[in-house]
């Protein structure tokens, strides 16, 4: 039971990051609107599985990262960011013991709940910047780029940590 808290509590420090990041990120946003650029060029998707082979925790990647340079594709990574740690945050609740499920779904569905106020609230503030295709200031997508890359991280840790609380639990099934 310990260890199921301590998924969950590892999976909840996530959600504090994802808003601090997002306001940053939206706060500086809005700062450089005025020297956005637009932009007539196709925007482009890039996609990736949210897993490996190897069941290896995969977010989003660097390039996906690097390669979001509109206002439009800083939003699609980061809501990918946000879809796929919920997917691997459900899949880990999946695999608790029935009688750690509740105190792992009190912890983890508000913390769930919070990242899509994040998610809304960061496509408010870069939509201020303009539509899909205006390319986001360098500056602003340096530092988005940074932020990313360290939350991703950290969100990465933290499910990997809690798959590993639980690894007593798979090979006792």
């Amino acid at each position: 039971m310990k260890k199921i808290i301590t998924a969950s509590m590892a999976l909840l420090s996530v959600v504090v990051l994802a808003a601090c990041a997002g306001k940053t990120t939206s706060d500086s946003s809005t700062k450089n609107s005025s020297f956005v650029e637009k932009t007539s060029s196709e925007t482009s998707s890039t996609t990736s599985s949210s897993k490996t082979e190897n069941n290896e925790v995969v977010l989003i990647t660097d390039e996906e990262i690097e390669n979001a340079k509109t206002v439009g594709e800083v939003k699609n990574v980061f809501g990918k960011l946000v879809d796929n740690y919920k997917k691997y945050a459900v899949e880990i609740g999946e695999k608790i013991p029935d009688s750690g499920k509740e105190a792992y779904n009190v912890q983890v569905e508000p913390a769930i709940k919070s990242m899509e106020t994040v998610r809304e609230s960061f496509n408010e503030s870069l939509s201020s910047i303009g539509s899909d295709d205006t390319v986001v200031p360098e500056q602003t997508r340096t530092l988005f780029v940074q932020q990313l890359k360290t939350g991703r991280d950290t969100m990465k840790k933290a499910l990997e940590s809690a798959y590993k609380a639980l690894a007593p639990y798979a090979s006792g099934q």
